[in-house]
Formats: C-alpha cells, sequence, structure tokens
C-alpha cells in the first residue's frame, strides 16, 4: 500500500516496503508516467534556496523518502507510519531495472561518464533490461533538444538520469515537457554504485542511517553539503515539519 505525507511543504509517498513502491510505479503490469524524485534533508534545505527546484519537486508525481532524516520526520509527524524504512535511491533503481526486464519495458539511459555509462549499459544488458538510448553527462545545453528527440524516437518509457540534483531534476522537467509519456528517475551516483566504481557503506551503517556519515568521511569535500543537515537538524527538533 502506498500513501501520502506532506514534509515542509513537500509531498512524499510513503510504502511498507521498496517492492511495494515497485509494484505501485509499475500498477496493473504498466508503468506509470511522470518524475520519481528521491528527497532528503539536503534537497528540502536546498529546495529553499532554490525556487525554481522546489517549484519542481513540489509538482513532482513521485517523491519518496531516500534520506533517513526524512524517514524520522515522517515517522515523528505521522506516527501511523513509523513502520516505514528509508528507500535508497541505488537500491530502487536497481529494483526497477529488474522489474523492467521482466516487464520488458525499453530504458533510456543519461548521465555519468561515458566509461561508466557503457559499463552499465553492458551489466544490465546481461540482467535482460532492453536499453534502447544512452548518453554520457557531457553533453552541453544547446545539444539538449537534440538529446531530447532521441529520447522521444526511442519509446524509452523509463529514462534515468545521474547528473546531480538539481542538475538533473532541471533537465528531467525540460524532457518530460516535451516527452510525457514515461517515467524519470534522478539516480545521481547510482550508475557508479552499480558497477562497483564507489563503494556503498557497510549495511550496517545503512541499517543504523548513517550511511552519509560514511560518504563523508571519505570524502570530506562533502562537509560543505552536509551543514545543510544542520538547518534541517532544527525544523526536526523545533517541530517545523
Amino acid at each position: 500500500m502506498v500513501d501520502k505525507v506532506i514534509i515542509r511543504g513537500i509531498e512524499i509517498l510513503v510504502a511498507s516496503t521498496q517492492t511495494a513502491l515497485v509494484e505501485y510505479l509499475f500498477s496493473k503490469n504498466e508503468i506509470k508516467v511522470g518524475r520519481l524524485v528521491a528527497i532528503n534533508a539536503e534537497k528540502i534545505v536546498l529546495s529553499e534556496e532554490n525556487r525554481q527546484l522546489r517549484q519542481l519537486i513540489q509538482a513532482s508525481e513521485y517523491n519518496y523518502a531516500d534520506g533517513i532524516s526524512i524517514v524520522k520526520s515522517i515517522h515523528k509527524k505521522y506516527p501511523q507510519y513509523r513502520h516505514i524504512e528509508r528507500i535508497a535511491g541505488a537500491d530502487l533503481w536497481l529494483a526497477l531495472m529488474q522489474k523492467s526486464a521482466e516487464m520488458a519495458v525499453p530504458v533510456f539511459l543519461i548521465g555519468s561518464e561515458a566509461v561508466t555509462l557503457a559499463e552499465t549499459s553492458a551489466k544490465l544488458g546481461t540482467m535482460g533490461v532492453n536499453i534502447v538510448g544512452q548518453q554520457d553527462g557531457y553533453f552541453s545545453s544547446a545539444q539538449e533538444n537534440e538529446l531530447i528527440e532521441r529520447v522521444q524516437r526511442s519509446g524509452a518509457k523509463l529514462i534515468t538520469v545521474a547528473l546531480g540534483s538539481p542538475k538533473q531534476e532541471l533537465f528531467i522537467k525540460k524532457m518530460q515537457d516535451c516527452y510525457p509519456d514515461a517515467l524519470y528517475m534522478g539516480v545521481g551516483g547510482s550508475y557508479d554504485v552499480f558497477i562497483g566504481k564507489v563503494k556503498r557503506a557497510p549495511l550496517i551503517w545503512q541499517k543504523m542511517g548513517l550511511e552519509w556519515l560514511y560518504r563523508l568521511l571519505h570524502q570530506p569535500t562533502r562537509l560543505k553539503r552536509q551543514i545543510r543537515l544542520l538547518k534541517y537538524a532544527y525544523y526536526y527538533l523545533a517541530n517545523k515539519l
């Protein structure tokens, strides 16, 4: 079962499990259309600094709780949903790829470096995923319209974009305006994780909700981004959710 809640003015889907969310997105053996956006504390604070991003997220059809801070916020504001757990974007993306293979859904991959994208595509191919097109993340704004035309001609029904936030959300909205008949998902670094280029936190860290800290310890350059967590912590402690 999938319901909806509101955190800081953002509508977020709540699903009992990741499997339930995947089944919801593939309801009646047909993939839904719209934008699937991962919501974490950093993105909520960033959206409050960037009006365009906030409008995009508020208009997104399927926001889901990717960050542990968001899950804890849902638990606090909506006690009836204390059973829900975090759905990591990388895990959800892989589950959607597996379901797409089962349902023969055509997939288009965008983003990351050319080598990473090629390895991702090849590995997905061994899983039976129908890749109908791909484009690395090094394209100019002048090439965007041509890329959107390629996506549309491919007939893709699931398009995943690894450009980082908020760039991927902005580009996804532009694609959706031209080609609305597909499900779009911003996936950040999921391709790198999938091929083993980037290691995720050990499972114990993930279960404790400390995957963000593990990444910070291995990538100190993320510190500036994590400062936004302090602002979100204030929202949480002050019940401004």
